[in-house]
C-alpha cells in the first residue's frame, strides 16, 4: 500500500510545490519532518557536478516532479549556495527560497555575486542555541538579496529544520504565503499582437 503525502496545496492555502534540495553529504531523510508536514520533495543531484551540470540536474528534476511549475526550494547548510545558484539563473522556476543555517564562503568574490544576482524573496532561518552564537554567515544572505529576511531561533541547535521542525515550519510556512502573494502583484508580461 501507498501513502499519499499532502501537497503544498493543502498547507494554508499554498498553491506553489515545495523542493528541499540536499547536498551529496546528507542523508535521504535529511528533510523528511519538511516532507511530512509541508509534502515537499527532497531532491540531490547525482554525483558532485559542477554549476552548470548541477542547473541541468535541477532543471530535470522540476520538470519531472512538479511539471515545470514553480517552486518554493528549502535548503539548508552547503546546499543554500546551490539554491541561490538556481534562484539566480532560473528565477522563473522559484518562488521564494527557504534557507537553514547557510553555510557559505565569505572569501570567494563570487559568493558576494551570486547574492546580488538573487531577487527572489529569501527567508534565512538561523539557530542560536546561545545569546552569543555567530549568525554572521545567516545575516550576509539576508543582508546580501534585495527581498532578503532573516529570523532567529533561540535556544535552538543546527540544523534548525531538525532541532526544531515545528518552529521552521511555522516560519518558511508563512513565508511561503507572502512570497506566492508578492508574485500575484509582480507585472504580468504583456503579449503583444500585429495586426
Amino acid at each position: 500500500m501507498q501513502l499519499e503525502q499532502p501537497t503544498a496545496q493543502e498547507h494554508d492555502g499554498l498553491s506553489g510545490a515545495i523542493l528541499c534540495l540536499r547536498s551529496g553529504t546528507e542523508p535521504a531523510d535529511w528533510f523528511l519532518d519538511q516532507v511530512h508536514a509541508l509534502g515537499a520533495i527532497e531532491w540531490a543531484p547525482d554525483g558532485e557536478p559542477d554549476d552548470e551540470a548541477w542547473l541541468a540536474q535541477a532543471d530535470v528534476a522540476i520538470s519531472d516532479d512538479f511539471d515545470g511549475r514553480p517552486v518554493h526550494v528549502i535548503a539548508a547548510g552547503t546546499a543554500v549556495p546551490r539554491a541561490l545558484l538556481l534562484a539566480a539563473r532560473r528565477p522563473d522556476q522559484v518562488i521564494s527560497i527557504l534557507a537553514g543555517d547557510p553555510e557559505v564562503d565569505e572569501s570567494d568574490p563570487a559568493y558576494w555575486e551570486l547574492l546580488r544576482q538573487v531577487h527572489t524573496p529569501t527567508l534565512v532561518v538561523v539557530a542560536a542555541p546561545r545569546p552569543d552564537a555567530d549568525t554572521s554567515q545567516a545575516q550576509t544572505v539576508a543582508g546580501g538579496i534585495d527581498n532578503g529576511v532573516m529570523v532567529i531561533i533561540d535556544g535552538t541547535t543546527a540544523p534548525v529544520h531538525r532541532s526544531n521542525p515545528r518552529s521552521f515550519a511555522e516560519w518558511v510556512t508563512a513565508f511561503m504565503s507572502i512570497a506566492e502573494g508578492l508574485q500575484t502583484l509582480a507585472p504580468q508580461p504583456r503579449e503583444e499582437t500585429h495586426a
